[in-house]
């Protein structure tokens, strides 16, 4: 009697040790391959798995996966830091019901080689519609503003202003005044409302080849920088 007892504990204490540390280290294994299959590189990344109970692990669900990294490469934007939870997973298939976080320091090179820099992307929603903000630095975007006038014009503007909640001017020579919008297409645009250069529709920004994000609206704050709202256009989980 006193040995199937004995085994019964032995047991238990290895289903519980299984539960405890066994499954959470297999799961953010499955979890970290599959953000490494996403393009997620990092030299530093750390997942932690949560159930509560603990035993919901054993049907293959997770209450909450925690992914961090640092000093990381994810598709075509290097990430200084990135904290992402994700909420309802289902470990095997990849899955998940909901998603929160932000990507900390981030820089994307865009298609015409350039680059811009985001201080940080906020993420959150479900992994079929994950709303991503952002903001652009105002110097920055008027950098970017100048850039598309001198490659429509030949001629670097003396000055580009902008102001809330979505207008600009741009000096040429001639004043030019406009508003910055997104299309149809999901990109940043600057369409101009008083153009006697003849300038026309300009593209700042191209949502999903630049950026990670398929804008759906575009706001000039009080400070003066750009903020970007869209739906984010890369697989997290692959």
């Amino acid at each position: 009697m006193r040995g199937c007892l004995f085994t019964l504990l032995l047991g238990a204490v290895a289903i519980a040790l299984l539960v405890t540390i066994g499954l959470p280290q297999v799961y953010a294994g499955v979890v970290t391959g599959a953000l490494t299959a996403a393009g997620l590189h990092a030299d530093d990344t750390t997942v932690h798995v949560e159930s509560d109970p603990p035993t919901e692990l054993l049907g293959l669900h997770a209450d909450t996966v925690t992914v961090r990294a640092t000093d990381a490469t994810f598709r075509e934007m290097h990430i200084g830091s990135l904290d992402l939870n994700l909420h309802g997973v289902a470990v095997l298939d990849r899955t998940a019901k909901a998603v929160d976080g932000t990507l900390s320091d981030v820089t994307v090179t865009l298609s015409d080689g350039g680059a811009i820099t985001l201080d940080e992307i906020k993420v959150a929603g479900t992994p079929d519609a994950i709303r991503a903000t952002t903001v652009v630095d105002g110097a920055e975007a008027e950098s970017l503003i100048a850039d598309a006038v001198e490659q429509r014009t030949g001629t670097r503007p003396a000055s580009v202003s902008l102001r809330a909640p979505d207008r600009l001017t741009v000096d040429v020579g001639v004043t030019v005044t406009g508003t910055l919008d997104v299309n149809a297409a999901g990109d940043l645009v600057v369409r101009l409302t008083d153009d006697p250069a003849g300038i026309g529709e300009l593209v700042l920004l191209h949502g999903t080849k630049d950026l990670p994000i398929s804008l759906t609206d575009v706001q000039v704050t009080k400070a003066g920088d750009l903020r970007l709202v869209g739906d984010l256009s890369i697989g997290i989980l692959g």
